[in-house]
């Protein structure tokens, strides 16, 4: 037979304290002596006891909860911020709440009212492209909020996160000095993430002469690089270098060359964004660019609790981000190189 699970009454039974006593041992209150808090929490584990979340937020006015939304959860970068929340929010014994919007704002904006009705006292969101009623929302009800994987210290939300117009700038020009002149960039649906906007503008501001950079959209997945390799490959555009938005991306065009007997970086470049787990060990080596996705998730999440335990200033934070050069990315000598994707 089970073992009945204690109540506040039982743990003040066995410790011989009041009710209210318990309570304020167990929301943390500081008027409490040690010798006193270690009787409650001594009992407490021997009763098998401890409070109902929405019960401790009825007493207190706090759930000690913060929500995140994210576009999906289908891509590890998201994984690596989404572990970086949680690991400091549970050292700071707060809950994460989390919701999907697909990359839909009205979506967004549903999951960010379930999520307030569930008590969320903060919330971390991705990008600054956001349903306009959830924000006045979250701005009516004073709830903090911070905009992540971006960087605008002129945005009136707090941004945590990288300048995604010049890394693109940077990753052309990284291309453009390793003598490439007619690059493809495949990315994702630019309806669905003024990330990828950002990142597009940074890449069409290189005008390095001759330099030829044309864009290729299609959908955020391995599918989508291969499909856009075929493409490239078909129409014998000359190009030499692939820059992809996202590691999944450049996936896809691993596979899509290899598929046509094509070698990297021999046959042609290509290069990625994110700098996922597996880039390294891929054949080759992929070069890409490193996104501190577990930095930025510790980061919002630091900040978020400062704010709500002490009234700290949420404030903008432009996060380091680097090219990681590896194998996939070659050196062209002279002209005679030029025709090597064609």
């Amino acid at each position: 037979m089970a073992r009945k699970v204690g109540s506040i009454r039982d743990v003040a039974k066995e410790t011989g304290l009041s009710i209210a006593t318990i309570s304020r041992v167990m929301n943390g209150v500081d008027k409490v002596s040690p010798e006193t808090r270690n009787r409650v929490l001594k009992a407490c584990k021997k009763l098998d006891y401890f409070p109902n979340p929405a019960a401790r937020a009825l007493s207190t006015k706090k759930s000690r909860t913060i929500a995140a939304i994210i576009p999906t959860i289908e891509h590890s970068v998201f994984a690596k911020f989404i572990a970086g929340i949680e690991q400091t929010l549970a050292e700071r014994d707060y809950s994460l709440v989390l919701a999907v919007s697909n990359g839909d704002e009205d979506e967004e904006f549903r999951a960010a009212r379930k999520l307030l009705g569930m008590g969320a006292e903060a919330f971390i969101l991705s990008g600054a492209a956001h349903n306009k009623a959830m924000v006045e929302m979250l701005e009516r009800r004073q709830v903090p909020h911070v905009f992540t994987s971006i960087w605008n210290p002129d945005c009136k939300s707090p941004t945590i996160g990288y300048d995604n117009f010049n890394l693109a700038a940077n990753a052309v020009s990284f291309l453009a000095a390793k003598g490439h002149r007619n690059l493809a960039v495949i990315h994702g649906p630019l309806a669905e993430s003024d990330r990828t906007v950002a990142r597009r503008e940074g890449a069409a501001s290189v005008q390095t002469e001759p330099l030829v950079t044309e864009f290729h959209e299609t959908s955020l997945s391995v599918e989508g690089g291969k499909s856009v390799i075929r493409e490239i490959l078909t129409r014998h555009s000359g190009v030499t270098a692939v820059l992809c938005f996202s590691d999944v991306l450049a996936l896809g065009a691993y596979f899509g060359l290899s598929e046509a007997g094509l070698r990297i970086p021999d046959d042609m470049s290509v290069m990625g964004f994110d700098n996922l787990d597996w880039a390294k060990d891929a054949m080759p080596p992929l070069t890409t660019i490193d996104l501190p996705a577990a930095g930025m998730g510790r980061e919002v999440a630091s900040q978020l609790v400062d704010h709500l335990e002490s009234d700290a200033a949420l404030v903008p934070k432009l996060l380091p981000s680097r090219i990681i050069e590896r194998e996939s990315v070659r050196q062209l000598g002279g002209d005679c190189e030029q025709e090597a994707g064609g």
